[in-house]
């Protein structure tokens, strides 16, 4: 299993996170791919750097090539661009309900739902995004709709969360674990509505619905923005120390600043797990009353919000009703959301939970060429041995239909495939 462990013992902001990651192996070029998918003005450049001496990587927004403003360091705080990802100078957040030119939470939704991302990126940016909404609404006593971000800053959470999510995806990460978070604090600071205090509303009520564990720390700043807040939110499947591990890369990313106090940076840690199991969730629950038509569209809701398998068995249930168990397997990251989506879009009011403890083959994905057409597979192994090759059906289908051949022949021949790269 492939792990990364974040080091927040400095805070996190979308900046760090982003250089962190590519300074562990993420594709740099998939990540300026999906940030100019969702806005073609938008790209990231890295550089190499230092904070207290130690040796890291800043990422910079870019807007049609040149430094976005928001890098433009502020004085006063511990980060770089995400400390002022509103545009005036403090890092309380980068939305509000009015005032300046904005983008309502809805045109960003509706750009990362058209922009061409793959389905693993664009569902971690929109709950990343979604996240900062709900914490900004609670902020401001609003609903989460009527909150607006600010145009400066939204295309600068744009570049940051869209960036972080292809980086975490181009890793092929199994797990992601999260240490605790330290926040900051000290004086106000002074925001276009007041003073704001430290750690920020938007920072307390994203930790909070994550229950991350956090402490202040040292540095009389604020040390995690509302932009890192809701990506480690989004990003974590748990929090804790250093897991087990065989340590394979580590990253370092700064932040835009190098405070006194402590060195400013994230760091990510990548592995290969040496516990043997992972811990899992599974909710259950009898369902007798739902038309039966809907069961399709609830597996794949459940599949969208997190969910790591969703299945029905069919049962028969007292006066000899039938009727079918919903089983879904979750990370403990995910659950809540889950937990949503079955009491929302079934007629179940109550479900069943335990833990089970989930033993997970090794795997990749390559791709194999059949006759021409080109079929992604996933390689399974145990024990450092191919125990299995398993191509992607759709592909296979498209590929049976291209060369006018039975679906089994191409499947077939793409399974051999698979097994002749290995052997």
């Amino acid at each position: 299993m492939r792990i990364a462990w974040l080091d927040c013992s400095a805070g996190a902001s979308g900046d760090m996170l982003l250089g962190a990651f590519i300074a562990a192996g993420a594709d740099l070029n998939a990540v300026n791919a999906a940030v100019a998918a969702v806005d073609p003005s938008l790209s990231v450049s890295v550089q190499q750097t230092a904070r207290h001496q130690i040796a890291a990587t800043k990422a910079t927004v870019e807007v049609n090539g040149e430094p976005h403003p928001e890098n433009i360091p502020d004085a006063g705080h511990g980060h770089g661009h995400d400390h002022a990802e509103a545009g005036h100078g403090h890092g309380h957040g980068v939305a509000h309900v009015h005032s300046g030119p904005t983008r309502a939470w809805a045109d960003v939704r509706r750009l990362l739902e058209e922009a061409e991302l793959s389905d693993p990126v664009r569902r971690r940016a929109l709950d990343t995004f979604a996240r900062l909404a709900r914490a900004e609404a609670a902020a401001h006593g609003v609903e989460p709709d009527t909150v607006h971000f600010h145009e400066v800053g939204a295309l600068d959470a744009i570049a940051d969360i869209v960036g972080v999510a292809a980086a975490s995806v181009s890793l092929d990460l199994d797990r992601i674990v999260v240490s605790t978070v330290v926040l900051g604090g000290g004086r106000q600071v002074r925001g276009q509505h007041g003073g704001i205090p430290i750690p920020g509303p938007a920072v307390l009520a994203i930790m909070s619905e994550a229950q991350a564990p956090v402490t202040g720390g040292t540095a009389p700043y604020e040390m995690t923005t509302p932009t890192g807040a809701a990506l480690l939110a989004s990003l974590a499947d748990e929090y804790g120390t250093l897991p087990p591990m065989r340590i394979q890369q580590t990253g370092l990313g700064a932040g835009g600043r190098d405070p006194v106090e402590v060195p400013n940076i994230l760091r990510v840690v990548l592995g290969e797990s040496t516990e043997s199991s992972a811990t899992e969730l599974v909710y259950e629950t009898n369902v007798d009353d739902l038309d039966p038509r809907i069961w399709p569209q609830v597996l794949a809701r459940l599949m969208e919000a997190g969910a790591a398998d969703a299945w029905l068995t069919p049962i028969l249930m007292k006066k000899g009703r039938p009727a079918h168990t919903l089983s879904v397997l979750v990370g403990s990251a995910n659950a809540e959301m889950v937990r949503a989506v079955i009491l929302s879009e079934t007629s179940a009011i109550g479900l069943r939970e335990f833990g089970i403890r989930k033993h997970a083959a090794d795997r990749e994905f390559t791709t194999v060429d059949v006759e021409g057409q080109s079929i992604h597979v996933k390689i399974a192994r145990y024990g450092g041995q191919v125990v299995n090759v398993q191509p992607e059906y759709d592909d296979v289908a498209a590929a049976a239909n291209a060369l006018k051949k039975p679906v089994k022949s191409i499947l077939a021949k793409a399974v051999a495939a698979g097994h002749d790269l290995w052997n």
